[in-house]
């Protein structure tokens, strides 16, 4: 993949698991986590392994899946209360 693309992946990556950390399970964030550290290898040459577009999509994806179910729940909450 891209070297631009995987630095720019790899930092909204970053920047999700910082501002959305208390909202992401513990196994969403190993994942996240893992798929930094390859795109990381492979940016410095110690990786062989490509990552691929799929690779990355299908994370964000995941990740976008977590918040938005948090956010539902969130709104079910908000509308308890204010009943």
């Amino acid at each position: 993949m891209n070297t631009q693309v995987l630095k720019k992946s790899r930092e909204v990556l970053k920047q999700i698991l910082r501002e959305k950390h208390d909202d992401i399970d513990s196994n969403t964030k190993s994942e996240v986590e893992a798929l930094i550290e390859q795109i990381d290898a492979e940016l410095s040459g110690i990786s062989q392994t490509k990552t691929t577009k799929r690779e990355v999509l299908e994370t964000f994806g995941v990740l976008l899946s977590v918040i938005h179910r948090g956010a539902e729940l969130l709104d079910k909450v908000l509308s308890i209360f204010s009943s």
